[in-house]
């Protein structure tokens, strides 16, 4: 029940965090290359747009209410419809746009999970606590399990899927010519994660894709985080250690029976919660979710 509770409160926090005034939003529009820009709104996921010979192509898409401004910042970028849409995962944040693009004709692709979860498919998802389902037409009409790459506007686009991270629906897109990374949320630049293991998120699947993303990027990669400004790759190998740090010093206090009340009391997570705490999810919050990870698997 306690965590039930506790789930519950990071679920309605992470709303609250999500949608500040939305009536009054503004799309920022940062460009990284010519034909690669970060489009961002402070209340909502970064989206990527990818323009060029072949047509508009973003990366996630904000919230429903905010589509006619993403369009128009799109429009103001490179003229033309938004051929292709991918979504990062599937929370709204990052996706609820899906039924206003494709209705203006973007065709929309996304993990098999990421569709699993907004058809409410319980054939492919087990459910811990079930969400009001999307329309139809919100759907991704191509999913794919592992990856796919992309040829598009001079890129090749390498999407890879991670399991069991942020949700059990993530992937990462790395633009291989211009060395650009965007995440979605499984890195956000000076927070700790938000893991929804109600979605199928682990404390141990996000370290590993943090590890394989490290692996494959350098020091001049350019990453678009799921939130908050651009970053490096030092930027994200900080959030990945401090996150490793912590789910050990936790997993070491389980081995030893150490109640959750005993473990929080000894602050594991003071020295990084001024790096990594301008988040909605503080030390504590997250030493929680690593307790309670780490005692289910005992």
């Amino acid at each position: 029940m306690k965590n039930s509770i506790f789930l519950l409160i990071i679920a309605l926090s992470f709303r609250a965090m999500a949608q500040p005034n939305i009536e009054n939003a503004s799309i920022s529009t940062i460009k990284i290359k010519n034909h690669i820009h970060l489009l961002q709104w402070e209340g909502a996921g970064n989206m990527m747009l990818l323009s060029g010979k072949d047509g508009n192509i973003l990366v996630d898409d904000q919230f429903a209410p905010l589509s006619e401004k993403i369009n128009a910042a799109v429009q103001a970028v490179s003229k033309g419809p938004i051929r292709f849409l991918f979504n990062t995962h599937y929370h709204g944040d990052h996706s609820g746009g899906n039924e206003n693009f494709a209705k203006m004709g973007a065709v929309i692709f996304a993990h098999e999970n990421v569709r699993a979860r907004m058809a409410l498919d319980s054939t492919k998802i087990r459910f811990r606590q079930k969400p009001k389902p999307t329309p139809e037409a919100a759907w991704p009409v191509i999913t794919y399990k592992e990856g796919m790459t992309l040829h598009l506007n001079g890129e090749d686009v390498i999407i890879f899927h991670v399991d069991n991270a942020h949700t059990d629906g993530d992937v990462l897109f790395y633009l291989l010519q211009s060395n650009v990374l965007h995440t979605g949320d499984c890195f956000m630049k000076g927070r700790f994660p938000f893991i929804d293991n109600n979605s199928g998120g682990s404390v141990d699947g996000w370290l590993n894709a943090a590890s394989r993303a490290l692996t494959l990027i350098d020091e001049e990669t350019v990453i678009i985080p799921g939130h908050g400004d651009l970053a490096n790759k030092k930027d994200y190998r900080a959030a990945r250690d401090a996150v490793m740090t912590l789910r050990d010093a936790v997993r070491k206090e389980v081995k030893a029976n150490t109640s959750l009340d005993g473990i929080l009391a000894k602050n594991l997570a003071k020295d990084y919660d001024t790096t990594f705490g301008s988040g909605f999810i503080k030390g504590d919050a997250l030493i929680r979710t690593i307790y309670i990870e780490q005692v289910n698997k005992k």
